[in-house]
């Protein structure tokens, strides 16, 4: 028995040593990689980090959603087939400092300034989940420089108190990189499985791929706060506007979807059957024809 014992022993110990050197070394590279990734620059007496990809019109900027990055917007841009791709990181997320967006307008401020430094004139602006609060915040104070609008599962007023009630213990359990690394490498197993599109399955990879957690935890913490005291007035909204959302979708209800459409003047509302919180980036047969016409109503 002793010896069987001792085996049990050395294999468990060995193997929490694989575990732990294989976490250290998987986000460890990540941080690396995407520290280092974009770039940084400093305008409107602040900084943010970017990515581009293309300088010929039509633009897109994408405002991510809540633990995301420049790295997930980039591959949100995969959805935008024809546009240049501009994807910022979000006050708060990776190395944007809190100060480039304390509020919705003021992040909108800030991509303004991102599109004077880039000498882009304008740009379709795509809020996914609470990056919608900034995308609304710059249709609002900058329609001229917007072309349109695309809400992606998108916050567009303060959520019901159950979704607020489990968004701070959600905010504190993904502070902790080793709990989130372990979930996510187990998730990311599995894609191939659930999504065939390749454009999909990149967006979905790019949101495993967000370890360490921890550079994301103040943007996360500063959504929250942000979406306490959303109310816009969204019949000031005056650019075309795509509007995506499940059926299924329990932290933004779909009736502030429906809402919002009845809402904003030039709306268009594409409501996915059974479609979750993921749903604007999870059914390309229905998303991209959708964009993709928009973008031809612009042009």
């Amino acid at each position: 028995m002793l010896p069987a014992v001792t085996a049990a022993a050395f294999l468990v110990g060995a193997g929490t040593a694989w575990l732990a050197r294989t976490y250290q070394y998987e986000v460890r590279a990540a941080a690396t990689r995407q520290l280092t990734g974009s770039r940084f620059v400093n305008v409107a007496e602040t900084n943010i980090e970017y990515v581009q990809q293309g300088d010929k019109p039509p633009y897109v900027l994408i405002s991510h959603q809540a633990m995301g990055g420049y790295d997930q917007g980039q591959a949100i841009g995969r959805l935008y087939k024809g546009c240049s791709v501009i994807a910022p990181s979000r006050a708060g997320y990776l190395r944007t400092p809190l100060d480039a967006g304390r509020t919705p307008e003021a992040m909108a401020d800030t991509f303004a300034a991102l599109l004077d430094y880039l000498n882009v004139p304008n740009v379709i602006i795509a809020g996914y989940s609470a990056g919608a609060m900034s995308a609304i915040a710059f249709a609002m104070r900058y329609p001229e420089r917007c072309r349109a609008l695309v809400l992606g599962n998108g916050v567009t007023r303060t959520p019901p108190p159950y979704v607020m009630d489990f968004l701070a213990p959600l905010a504190l359990a993904n502070r902790w990189d080793f709990s989130n690394w372990l979930i996510s490498s187990a998730v990311e197993r599995t894609l191939p499985l659930l999504e065939r599109d390749e454009d999909s399955l990149a967006i979905l990879r790019a949101f495993q791929h967000n370890n360490p957690v921890s550079l994301r935890f103040e943007g996360f913490q500063q959504d929250i706060e942000q979406m306490r005291t959303f109310q816009p007035d969204l019949a000031q909204i005056r650019v075309p506007t795509l509007i995506i959302h499940g059926t299924l979708d329990v932290l933004v209800p779909p009736d502030q979807a429906q809402e919002a459409a009845q809402r904003i003047p030039k709306a268009r509302l594409l409501m996915i059957k059974n479609g979750g919180h993921d749903c604007s980036v999870r059914y390309p047969h229905l998303v991209k024809p959708a964009i993709q016409t928009l973008i031809r109503e612009i042009s």
